[in-house]
């Protein structure tokens, strides 16, 4: 799952590392910027397989709740890739 991920500090520096190469070099977060963002707030990690993007978005918890729902419900055999 995407849990096992979003726990792996080296996973999550590469990702940050990525994001800093994508945008020049350089990326700027201001000390408002941080203020603005808190433990309610939700981020969700999808992999595309058709295009073999990662997908990082801020999602609902109503939307959070539905998926995982939806997941639970979901065959082992549907099951085509980690998300």
């Amino acid at each position: 799952m995407a849990d096992k991920y979003l726990n792996d500090p080296d996973y999550l520096f590469s990702i940050l590392t990525m994001l800093v190469k994508k945008n020049g070099g350089k990326i700027t977060i201001t000390e408002e910027e941080m203020k603005n963002v808190s433990t309610g707030d939700l981020i969700g990690m999808y992999y595309e397989p058709k295009t073999g993007n990662l997908i990082l978005k801020e999602v609902d918890a109503e939307d959070m709740l539905q998926a995982t729902t939806m997941a639970r419900e979901k065959s082992k055999n549907d099951k085509v890739y980690d998300n």
